[in-house]
């Protein structure tokens, strides 16, 4: 008759199985584990009155497997080889080091194929690394993105316009006129709304609210002329003003990472402050890998902070 069973099964009667079948001893298997033999010998018949079956018999000092106990070990020891792996797996998404986490970060086109490359890098460093979604759009797609938990972490600018954000971490930056090194006003310190009449200019598209900035700048300024180019990125202004098309109005923190080209960055006087942001959904948890991601890229040093802005 089976007794009935009087406490559930866990990885300790597993444990126990596979030291008392490596040692042939309670009193062995005990001292490996750690435990008591009284205890050892209980883990055992507990896990002997689950299964309905015995698992060794005495044979003179040592425990022998017996012929259910040898066709039931090898099934016995996958389980306690799958627990420990769900044990580590566990162990793992807790700290953020585990291939299976994900991390959903959202950023524009101008920094994914720029800065967010080293981002990650840096954080695999840190943390040893996860399984990474990239996802690029306009602001306001990011936003929404954010806001609709299909991105853990996305980079903004302010003002946003989508509700349901938290902002993470604050970017300060301000416009830069990025033209060609040849051009005639390059070597300036700042160019002012006078020093633009006549030139011409590269802007971003209307979407976005320094745009509207710069417009109210140029009219008090008396600067009338439309731009000779609109366009939807920074990459894409900086590339137009590479080939010698004109000055591009552009964010320093984004612009600079196009650096390589032959460029220049000079100041607009007076200045017009852009601030980006980091942020999460607030109706959403920041997910593990979110946060170490956020904590890995805390010191980041942005090159428009650690540049002087008249290169």
């Amino acid at each position: 008759m089976v007794r009935a069973v009087s406490a559930g099964i866990s990885l300790k009667h597993i444990e126990a199985y596979d030291a008392i079948a490596a040692t042939g001893s309670t009193i062995a298997a005990a001292l490996e584990l750690g435990i008591s033999q009284s205890n050892a010998s209980r883990l055992l018949q507990q896990l002997e009155d689950y299964l309905g079956v015995r698992l060794f018999e005495r044979d003179k000092n040592r425990l022998s497997p017996t012929r259910e106990g040898r066709q039931l070990g090898p099934d016995i020891r996958a389980i306690s080889d799958r627990l420990r792996e769900l044990k580590t797996a566990a162990v793992e998404l807790e700290s953020g080091r585990s291939r299976e986490m994900l991390l959903r970060l959202a950023f524009p086109a101008s920094l994914s194929s720029t800065v967010l490359p080293h981002m990650i890098k840096a954080f695999f460093g840190a943390h040893g690394p996860v399984r990474v979604e990239l996802a690029s759009g306009s602001y306001l797609a990011i936003e929404r993105m954010v806001a609709d938990g299909e991105a853990d972490i996305g980079f903004a600018r302010l003002p946003l316009a989508t509700p349901g954000l938290r902002q993470e971490k604050q970017l300060f930056s301000r416009i830069v006129c990025a033209l060609h090194a040849d051009h005639p006003l390059a070597k300036q310190s700042a160019l002012t709304i006078s020093d633009l009449k006549g030139q011409d200019l590269i802007v971003l598209n209307r979407e976005r609210p320094v745009r509207h900035e710069l417009e109210a700048l140029f009219y008090q300024g008396g600067l009338r002329q439309r731009p000779l180019l609109e366009t939807h990125s920074v990459a894409s202004a900086c590339a137009l003003a590479a080939n010698g098309l004109g000055i591009a109005l552009v964010g320093d923190i984004i612009a600079r990472e196009y650096a390589a080209l032959p460029l220049r960055f000079v100041p607009l006087a007076p200045e017009v402050p852009v601030t980006y942001c980091l942020v999460s959904g607030e109706k959403y948890p920041l997910a593990k890998s979110a946060g170490l991601f956020l904590e890995s890229i805390a010191e980041w040093r942005w090159a428009a902070g650690a540049e002087d802005a008249s290169r």
